[in-house]
């Protein structure tokens, strides 16, 4: 018997040994993959922001390696060639406005389709995500003589209401969801109160949705921020241009200014970086507020 008590503690042990040294090596090897993931994203943004500061000449001599000089001169020529601060302030009303327009009517009509009830509702809805699958390519010649019409096409009004519009079906599919789960003894509540139909959705449903507002706001915001089509074509006045088409002066068919164009992106990059990481907090609870129940 005291040989028994004397063993059982090593057989227990022994037991666990093995599995706290596969808890180590699992804890190890997802470590490793996501270092391996940041290093995937990462080296490509070091070697744009290292490109900004190099030459022609340095570009062909080491294009992996450091730059001769950290020096603004291609920073200070693209400002100066390309007319950035016109297009770096084209891009922030074009996609402020596009994005502030886009979010208000989402935000309006995925109300209505999560807390009303009535004829072709579902259907309704579907029309409203439909949208996403409409490539823009489809539909530009359209929105290129309809503008050349309204006499607007050039301006600055044009891009800024293609992106309102085709802004609205990602917020449609967001936000429905999320008003859709908001308890309605809120709502009954405040209309016991008096409120009215808008008061209730401006005071009481549209504060509770800050998180899947501001994953809207980044998603639709990103991609007219970096839109580059719908500029190239709609946009034939060059006071109007947006960033994306201006860093495009800097290519041409016979030479390139990786320089220039590195530090352009570079500028075009830090708003979009900045904007993140005020509203990463947001941007993420927006994203899995949905995925758990309770």
């Amino acid at each position: 018997m005291p040989g028994a008590a004397s063993t059982a503690p090593l057989s227990t042990s022994d037991s666990r040994l093995p599995t706290a040294a596969r808890r180590r090596i699992g804890a190890a090897a997802w470590h490793a993959v996501m270092l391996l993931a940041c290093a995937f994203v990462l080296i490509p943004i070091v070697m744009v922001v290292l490109g900004s500061f190099k030459t022609v000449n340095e570009f062909f001599a080491a294009p992996y390696g450091l730059p001769e000089s950290f020096g603004l001169h291609n920073y200070e020529r693209a400002f100066a060639e390309a007319n950035l601060p016109t297009a770096l302030r084209n891009s922030i009303v074009a996609t402020g406005l596009g994005v502030l327009a886009s979010t208000a009517l989402a935000a309006l009509a995925a109300y209505g389709l999560a807390r009303f009830r009535f004829a072709g509702r579902l259907a309704t809805r579907l029309l409203f995500i439909g949208g996403l699958v409409v490539p823009v390519q489809l539909i530009i010649l359209p929105l290129f003589i309809m503008f050349r019409q309204a006499g607007i096409l050039g301006s600055l009004l044009s891009l800024t209401l293609v992106y309102a519009v085709f802004g609205i079906p990602l917020g449609v599919l967001v936000l429905t969801g999320f008003f859709a789960a908001l308890p309605r003894d809120l709502e009954e509540a405040a209309r016991i109160d008096g409120a009215g139909h808008l008061e209730v959705f401006w005071r009481i449903m549209l504060p509770l949705t800050r998180p899947a507002i501001a994953a809207v706001v980044i998603l639709n915001g990103v991609w007219m921020w970096n839109d580059f089509f719908l500029g190239f074509i709609l946009l034939t006045d060059p006071d109007a241009m947006t960033l994306p088409v201006a860093i495009m002066a800097f290519r041409s068919g016979f030479s390139t200014e990786w320089g220039l164009i590195f530090a352009s992106v570079t500028v075009s990059a830090l708003p979009v970086v900045l904007a993140y990481l005020l509203l990463s907090r947001q941007f993420i609870a927006g994203l899995t507020a949905g995925s758990v129940k309770g």
